[in-house]
């Protein structure tokens, strides 16, 4: 009695006898020709026909060369030749040969796709025919591209990461990410858009590849006037597109002069930063209509978030740099950025020959109000005076808080001493003018001493030191006055 695995055997026998060959040809995933000796194609199976839109009564009897003339590659028509004439066969890979066959297949969405392939073409030992087997590796090379493309993305993120870590200017990195996706999406220039402090305004921060022309027409949107490509991406929280924007009449005002730049859409990505909070829009305006694909949406997702990073560093470092520079309870430059405005002015005055005021101010009084009724009623009350004393300065002009009640301001050029005394009258009336706190009224005084370059002083040490004596002077006067020692 036959073994189970003679009785396998003897089945397999009967099943590759009768199986028919040109069906299992015509079952492979791949194409599959054979050619005689001349070259021709004696046979094709059903995916190469699919593939190329072609019947094979078209197709049996030509030479690939007749089939497709003058669209093949020299290295393909060469490779068939030496097979069929002279029995040696030949692997054409994509990595070599970018460009083989035309063959072509249908995507899910209907549309006809160029088929990346390699080809192996082998003479058959036992007969003259020669058989060409084209495989498709359009997955394969998309996920090498994709691979590719990642690790470009990721050099690139890596380049902005260092310029925003290395403290880079804001502009700087901003015009790097833009640079970035214009790398990536060729004849597409890019732009950054800021959400302004009031949120009413978008304005251009960076837009390293747009001429003038179009930025200055962009320069500043209102967000709650008419929708645009841009306002909806912050309006929405989300990509915006405007496939054509010669189709989309809120770009009217803006029309002519992107014709003339070639651009026919735009791409608006919202920059949200913590809390989701949006700060900005990354606006991409290609020179083709249509809307971006997922490998672009992907990228504009990444530099949007790479320029929220760089707009969250700035915002801490310039609160860092505002803290350590002005006084946190009154908001007003303290004793280091005094000294700046001190010396940079100094060394105007002397270039330009003019003189300059200097005002020690401290308070009569104030020490009472902090015990009489707490310390929060005198930060209250040094709140409200130190926006007092701004408001009778010219822009220009400085007033600093050097100690609790002790102020000092910084007239940036003066006339007379009958012009710095003016102000310091001012500054008296505005300061004795008593201050309402729920139904407490607050009143204090202030001692005023004066010095003026060069008269007083030619030196920062000097001129502080000859107000500070002066100030000293106007206490042991009465108070609520002004004293200048020259």
């Amino acid at each position: 009695m036959p073994s189970s695995s003679e009785t396998s055997s003897v089945c397999l026998n009967d099943i590759l006898d009768n199986l028919d060959c040109t069906d299992l040809l015509h079952s492979l995933d791949g194409g599959v020709l054979l050619l005689d000796a001349q070259c021709r194609i004696i046979f094709c199976n059903r995916w190469f026909c699919r593939h190329t839109g072609l019947v094979d009564s078209n197709i049996l009897g030509q030479t690939l060369a007749q089939l497709f003339p003058e669209q093949l590659p020299s290295p393909l028509l060469d490779a068939v030749e030496t097979a069929c004439h002279q029995r040696l066969g030949r692997i054409l890979s994509y990595q070599l040969h970018k460009r083989l066959l035309p063959l072509r297949r249908l995507t899910p969405c209907g549309e006809l796709q160029t088929l990346h392939q390699s080809i192996l073409i082998k003479p058959l030992s036992q007969s003259d025919l020669t058989l060409v087997q084209c495989l498709d590796i359009t997955n394969a090379v998309k996920r090498e591209q994709h691979l590719r493309a990642s690790e470009r993305i990721l050099k690139l993120e890596r380049r902005v990461l260092e310029s925003i870590a290395a403290g880079d200017p804001l502009d700087t990195v901003l015009d790097e990410i833009c640079n970035t996706v214009e790398q990536l999406i060729p004849d597409a220039p890019t732009a950054v858009m800021l959400v302004d402090e009031t949120h009413n305004l978008l304005t251009i921060k960076s837009a390293p590849n747009l001429p003038g022309a179009f930025t200055r027409r962009g320069e500043e949107m209102i967000l709650s006037s008419a929708s645009t490509t841009c306002t909806r991406a912050v309006q929405l929280h989300k990509l915006a597109v405007t496939a054509n924007i010669h189709q989309d009449d809120s770009w009217s005002p803006w029309r002519e002069v992107a014709q003339g730049l070639q651009i026919a859409a735009c791409w608006a990505q919202p920059i949200v930063a913590a809390y989701d909070e949006v700060v900005g829009v990354f606006a991409c305006y290609p020179q083709h209509t249509g809307a971006p694909n997922e490998p672009e949406r992907q990228l504009l997702l990444r530099m949007a978030h790479l320029a929220a990073i760089a707009l969250e560093r700035h915002r801490r470092m310039e609160r860092i740099r505002f803290l350590a520079l002005h006084d946190p309870l009154t908001g007003l430059p303290n004793r280091s950025l005094l000294n700046e405005h001190l010396g940079r002015n100094l060394r105007r005055a002397n270039r330009e020959n003019h003189q300059f005021a200097l005002m020690f101010i401290d308070l009569d009084g104030f020490k009472q109000i902090n015990d009489q009724h707490g310390h929060d009623a005198g930060d209250d009350l040094l709140s409200v005076l130190a926006g007092r004393m701004t408001e009778q300065l010219r822009g220009t002009d400085t007033c600093a808080r050097i100690g609790g009640d002790e102020f000092v301001v910084m007239l940036e050029t003066v006339q007379s001493p009958d012009g710095a005394a003016r102000v310091a009258d001012k500054i008296l009336k505005c300061l004795n003018t008593p201050v309402q706190r729920g139904q407490l009224l607050l009143q204090v005084s202030a001692s005023i001493g004066i010095a003026l370059y060069p008269e007083d002083g030619t030196s920062s040490d000097a001129l502080l030191t000859c107000a500070d004596d002066a100030m000293y002077r106007a206490k042991a006067n009465g108070k609520n006055c002004w004293y200048r020692i020259g």
